[in-house]
């Protein structure tokens, strides 16, 4: 399922729980492993302004490319040691770089050259990192969170066509030996009906899309997969549920919510959901 693992680091947040992840995954799924270390170009641009003002541009020069060999000395003897340490009396496939750049865009043209099956990371909201790759790469993205448990919350909702979270999150279940719970939330917020394609309708009925839930949860009945029909806030009912059974994973599909409380408009979804959650989130693209 996960053969090749990517796991950017950025020089602004690391989080050693994302490696010991990686392995986990890596062991199950006989999978390598290709940490991908981040210095970030706005942390060097913000250097710059200051020393600038003060400073000859041969200085300036000078001085940036002590920060960068700053940044590969933290990697060399922080990140990549940690990696080592825990890769130890493994038998992982593992490569590391280095590279300068912006988050986002230095993920996307890693994906772009390289065959993934997963990318793993942590999240920080507290940083300079804006995070556009959770809307703009087209890979299963593995956000580790702060919750160790073998409990899955596989979410579906009326802003999603459900296709690809049920029989993901049942293959993925059995593969890890996890305990699966499935939500489908009526969205209260954003009531329209989202289809195969990802295409949105005109603002429906919420009987209408309570029906179209009850037929979910019959359906997902039939093959024996436990279903709990909500309805509310989606990113509301999911932290509540992943609380409630104090879920190790949140599994979240293609969820096009446009509208929150009063019909304000949501821009990212993924990553207002990440910001107020403490579990590891899968978002299946």
């Amino acid at each position: 399922m996960f053969k090749n693992i990517l796991i950017p680091i950025s020089s602004e947040f690391y989080s050693k729980n994302v490696l010991q992840r990686a392995v986990f995954l890596a062991e199950k799924y006989k999978g390598k492993l290709n940490l991908l270390y981040i210095i970030e170009e706005k942390t060097l641009s913000q250097a710059d302004k200051v020393i600038k003002s003060y400073r000859t541009s041969s200085e300036v020069e000078e001085t940036k490319k002590e920060l960068v060999n700053f940044q590969k000395q933290t990697a060399d003897n922080i990140i990549f040691e940690d990696a080592n340490q825990i890769l130890k009396n493994k038998k992982i496939p593992f490569e590391e770089k280095i590279i300068e750049g912006e988050f986002s865009e230095v993920v996307k043209k890693e994906v772009e050259r390289n065959q993934y099956d997963l990318i793993l990371m942590g999240f920080e909201k507290e940083c300079l990192l804006n995070y556009r790759l959770l809307e703009n790469i087209n890979l299963p993205i593995w956000i580790e969170g702060q919750v160790d448990s073998k409990d899955i919350l596989a979410v579906c909702s009326n802003l999603a066509p459900n296709q690809k979270v049920p029989d993901f999150s049942v293959k993925l279940s059995k593969s890890l030996g996890w305990n699966l719970h499935m939500l489908y939330v009526v969205d209260s917020e954003d009531t329209v009906e989202v289809d195969e394609k990802g295409q949105r309708s005109d603002k429906k009925p919420e009987r209408d899309l309570l029906f179209k839930g009850q037929q979910f949860v019959e359906e997902m009945k039939k093959k024996n997969i436990p279903v709990q029909l909500v309805k509310g806030s989606l990113e509301r009912e999911t932290i509540n549920n992943a609380e409630s059974i104090d879920a190790g994973l949140i599994i979240v599909g293609r969820e096009q919510k446009k509208k929150g409380v009063l019909g304000i408009p949501i821009k990212n979804f993924k990553r207002k959901i990440a910001e107020k959650c403490k579990f590891s989130i899968l978002f299946i693209n």
